[in-house]
């Protein structure tokens, strides 16, 4: 231990800074000099000598440490910058500290939670949490006692300080704190949260629910022990005066019921804690409290393990209060004001073009990932109104149509209310019982009357919100639309007028009508698909007019809209009116930003959905397109190595990758002569082994098109892109992975025998995935193929292996789209078959199923000779050795009859 190490007292003559007594000092000094700024030059200096200070004073921090702690006669102001600046000089140069001083502050700093100012006694609150993520608790023993026996002394400064930094630790250092060895600590710690959640002062009440809170999720033994007691002390706290204990209780009720729900199988109660948070979500009087409590609704019905049917004696009261919440408030309506007015600019907030930014399209969502939030837009806050309509439509989802009953009466009275608002809440709320009641508003025909009143009467309210919700909720009903017809002529009755709604509302005033308009414009794209074509060119003007009014944000949305057209009607887009009317307006946009501009990054990803529906169209625009995205990545990838751009921040790498291969498939060959003018491939082979994975599978996906379309221009290259290949199959990254796995099957079908010498690398892992049956699906496919391929084009070496994988390899295959890349697989299979035929026997029931699995309608006809050839091989030998019936015989009875309608092969 130290008692004090020595004050630090500047530099002095010897190192010319001038000692006397107009010049700034060295901590204190400067620190009272940098808090007047209105004396510039001594303002300026007094920075430069605090950042010399914490650059070149190993003890620095402990000056700091002595003016915040030991120096009561100091201004108030400079304490708390000094504490400040100790907190910052801990975090960002601790590694440079000496020992002795982060001692010093240990000994020292707890005291400080007992200091006459709030304000200091939070700071002292913060160093402690920072200092914890260095020293840990192993190595400051005293620290948590001391926290703890300062609490016991409520009513003063000093508890509330403990309180402060018991919240600091427990938010921040909770990992540390549920570990087995401090399994002791942390029920000390819940010993006497429990004891304060009882306090008379409401800080301590809430202050010990929101510690306890941040152990709901891990739950450790140390809490499940405490639980019943934590709730029994949450729930005699029901009528707590405070808005912020009922927060916090709300909160901990939300958790709970996520985690540990089974405290509800008990009926009082579970009647209590509903009764409760119903009553809460309806009339408590604080907006932030009722937000919480409405936020246990949707906790409740997503957690499978409650009882399913727990809330059905409240769903008449409980959607009603949902319904209820969905009015606007006055807070909301002036803090939209911006977005109804389409000559305000956009907030900085709203034209980030990372947030809209969307996974690559050579993305393979992971089985743990689930759709994005099909939400009701409206800025970033998250309001009652939000989290009511979120609420009602994870019930609908849960419940259906056991909720329609009760709640449609009140939905159409609000339709007809004198309030706008009141209006604009029952829309909502039918967009949000879409997913989950459509079915059953179909069988009640509420529908069609619901429908035509919003197109005729809502799309045209003279209130903007009330048309910008009307074309969410049209949105969420938009395939049902789509798809009615006229039973008189068969003509669709409900979708042109819908589309003209759609796109009136896209040229609106309002840039939030523009914004709901526009995003539900590409909804109904996805849903609709080829029913559009009769609309595409009045869709084009309307997209063509836009583009150039458009603020940022909504730009994106609209580039978004694009994109999803082109995706949905492919080809038809190629056509050259159509190409006319779309092109100019972006490629205007294009030439518009600079290389460094991010709003690049939606307009690229639009790109390319559009540069593959039109195809050879493109071609004029290909050029300058292509070389901007080389000299992109080019730029990105030297920036990342210089330093200049963090090495995760990669949209300047990948989106450039996507487009070029979007021009690889769109326009085939044609882009063979821009990839051999260029420095593409060295650029690709970087990007192959860039360690973000994003990366990667982007950049494995473009040498799979290059594959098809610029082998030329990879073929120097092979053994490098086959090496790295070899790296990254593996299901660590499920998408790099299955892009590399595509690839090198795509340079497999095309070099033909030249992979015999990588084939041994390259094939044990893939028979591995293969029979990993429980992965991607996609990646099982594109395994199955590539070791298909790699049969056809090295057969002697692949067939040597058959037992290994042709089992689930056959399954896999059955369950293949039938095009060309199955194609090439059955190839492979013939060929081995043919070479090792003893390789089957085992699995040829296997063999027959996937057989079966064709359409011979679309099976190129000399594949199906080859087939039936294989197959009556295989019985005329297998009978000569008296093994047919046996081995056929295990052969489904129905396949056997498929195979002799289309193979002739006969049992």
């Amino acid at each position: 231990p130290v008692s004090s190490p020595p004050i630090p007292t500047g530099k002095g003559k010897e190192d010319g800074v001038a000692a006397g007594p107009d010049a700034p000092q060295p901590g204190g000094g400067a620190a009272t000099s940098m808090l007047d700024p209105s004396q510039h030059d001594r303002h300026v200096q007094a920075l430069q000598m605090l950042d010399a200070g914490k650059r070149e004073m190993p003890d620095f921090g402990c000056y700091m440490l002595l003016v915040f702690c030991k120096m009561p006669e100091a201004p108030m102001q400079l304490r708390q910058l000094a504490g400040l600046e100790l907190k910052n000089t801990i975090r960002l140069q601790h590694h440079k500290m000496d020992p002795n001083v982060l001692t010093f502050v240990r000994q020292s700093i707890i005291d400080v939670l007992g200091a006459e100012e709030r304000r200091s006694r939070m700071i002292a609150a913060q160093i402690i949490t920072t200092l914890l993520s260095i020293v840990t608790l192993d190595a400051w023993p005293e620290l948590i006692p001391g926290i703890i026996a300062k609490l016991d002394a409520q009513g003063t400064g000093g508890s509330q300080g403990a309180m402060a930094a018991m919240i600091l630790v427990c938010e921040d250092h909770n990992n540390a704190l549920c570990s087995q060895q401090h399994a002791d600590t942390l029920a000390a710690i819940l010993a006497k949260l429990m004891a304060q959640m009882q306090s008379s002062d409401a800080e301590f009440r809430a202050g010990a629910i929101r510690c306890v809170k941040h152990f709901i999720l891990r739950l450790p033994n140390a809490l499940v022990v405490n639980l019943p007691a934590f709730l029994n002390g949450l729930l005699a706290l029901h009528k707590d005066a405070s808005p912020e204990v009922r927060k916090e209780m709300c909160q901990s009720l939300c958790l709970l019921v996520e985690v540990k729900a089974d405290f509800l199988a008990d009926p009082q109660i579970c009647q209590f804690v509903i009764e409760f948070l119903l009553w809460t979500t309806e009339h408590d009087s604080d907006y932030d409290v009722k937000k919480e409590a409405c936020e246990f609704w949707s906790s409740l019905c997503e957690n499978e393990e409650v009882a399913s049917d727990v809330l059905k004696p409240y769903l008449s009261r409980l959607t009603l209060v949902l319904l209820n919440g969905m009015v606007y408030s006055e807070d909301e309506l002036i803090n939209l004001a911006d977005e109804v007015d389409a000559s305000a600019p956009d907030k900085a907030s709203e034209i980030n073009p990372s947030a809209f930014h969307v996974k690559s399209k050579h993305h393979v969502a992971d089985d743990e990932e689930e759709d994005e939030d099909d939400e009701e837009g409206g800025g970033v806050e998250w309001t009652l109104r939000k989290c009511s309509a979120a609420g009602l439509d994870v019930i609908a989802n849960h419940y259906r149509d056991d909720i329609l009953e009760a709640l449609l009466p009140h939905i159409h009275t609000k339709l007809t209310d004198p309030d706008w608002r009141v209006i604009e809440s029952a829309v909502l709320a039918m967009g949000a019982l879409a997913v989950g009641c459509e079915e059953g508003l179909i069988q009640r025909n509420y529908l069609p009357s619901f429908v035509t009143h919003l197109l005729q009467h809502m799309l045209s309210s003279e209130m903007p919100l009330v048309r910008s919700i009307t074309s969410w909720t049209l949105s969420r009903y938009s395939r049902w639309i789509a798809h009615q017809t006229n039973p008189a002529d068969g003509q669709h009755s409900l979708l042109p007028p819908l589309v003209e709604g759609f796109l009136k509302g896209m040229l609106d005033s309002s840039k939030k009508v523009q914004e709901a308009a526009c995003s539900a414009m590409a909804t109904l794209e996805e849903e609709a698909g080829s029913l559009l074509v009769p609309h595409v060119a009045q869709i084009l003007q309307v997209f063509s007019a836009a583009l150039p009014r458009y603020q940022a944000r909504n730009l994106v949305i609209l580039y978004d809209a694009c994109g999803t057209l082109a995706d949905s009607l492919g080809p038809e887009l190629g056509k050259k009116e159509h190409v006319d009317v779309l092109l100019p307006p972006l490629m205007q946009k294009w030439q518009s930003l600079a290389d460094d501009d991010r709003s690049l990054f939606p307009l690229l990803e639009c790109l390319a959905s559009v540069v593959q529906a039109l195809g050879q169209g493109f071609t004029p625009s290909a050029p300058p397109v292509f070389q901007r995205c080389e000299r992109l990545i080019a730029m990105g990838l030297h920036r990342q190595q210089a330093g200049e751009l963090d090495a995760h921040d990669n949209d300047f790498i990948v989106c450039p990758l996507d487009l070029i291969s979007s021009l690889a498939e769109g326009m085939g060959s044609s882009i063979e002569s821009l990839v051999g003018q260029s420095q593409l491939v060295p650029s690709l082979m970087i990007c192959c082994q860039h360690p973000d994975p994003a990366v990667r599978q982007s950049a494995f996906a473009l040498v799979g098109d290059l594959a098809k379309t610029s082998l030329p221009h990879l073929r120097p290259h092979l053994g490098q892109i086959m090496a790295l290949t070899q790296g990254n199959i593996t299901p660590e990254h499920v998408s790099v992975c299955n892009n590399a796995t595509w690839a090198v099957g795509e340079l497999a079908v095309r070099i033909g025998g030249e992979m015999d010498c990588v084939i041994p690398g390259l094939l044990p892992p893939l028979i591995q995935l293969i029979n990993r049956t429980a992965l991607n699906k996609s990646l099982l496919e594109n395994s199955a193929i590539a070791v298909g391929r790699f049969g056809l084009v090295c057969p002697q070496l692949v067939s040597q292996h058959l037992t290994s994988f042709v089992q689930p390899w056959c399954k896999i295959l059955s369950f293949i789209r039938d095009d060309v890349e199955k194609e090439h697989a059955f190839r492979g299979l013939v060929k081995m078959a043919m070479i090792n035929p003893q390789g089957l026997l085992d699995s040829f029931d296997c063999v027959c199923m996937s057989l079966n699995s064709w359409n011979v309608q679309v099976m190129p006809p000399d594949l199906h000779k080859e087939l039936c050839d294989m197959l009556a091989w295989f019985k005329v030998n297998l009978e000569q050795a008296n093994q047919w019936a046996g081995i056929y015989g295990r052969v489904p009875i129905e396949v056997q009859g498929a195979l002799q309608q289309h193979y002739n092969l006969t049992a």
